[in-house]
């Protein structure tokens, strides 16, 4: 984008910030660059297609658009997990299974959550 006129080179265009994008040409202002969407960050800047933001890994959810690093996607917290990419809400991390424990954040697999040790049980939530 570009917010004055009578430029003489295109170097002089602005680029579209990190976590934006903006596919069309000729716009005068930065509010025209369109943030990318709630599980996905984008890093580069002067992307011209909502392709470029890249979805939040397995184990992660983001819920802001227009994030611009990877480390802003959220690890899904201990007891939950989740196999999915570009999510964008904590409670797309599932639970695990009642009688079930695990302890780490950012987990993929619910073959990562355990059973509770003998003489203990877990109801669940």
């Amino acid at each position: 984008y570009q917010t004055g006129s009578g430029i003489a080179m295109s170097e002089k265009c602005a680029r579209c910030d990190a976590g934006t994008y903006q596919t069309g040409s000729g716009f005068v202002a930065s509010s025209s660059c369109t943030l990318c969407d709630s599980g996905t960050y984008q890093t580069g800047s002067g992307m011209y297609s909502s392709e470029k933001c890249a979805l939040c890994d397995a184990g992660t959810y983001q819920t802001g658009s227009g994030i611009a690093i990877s480390v802003a996607c959220n690890l899904c917290d201990a007891g939950t997990y989740q196999s999915g990419s570009g999510l964008f809400k904590s409670e797309s991390c599932t639970l695990c299974n009642a009688g079930m424990y695990q302890t780490g954040s950012g987990i993929t697999l619910s073959s990562s959550c355990s059973l509770c040790d003998s003489g203990k049980y877990q109801t669940g939530s």
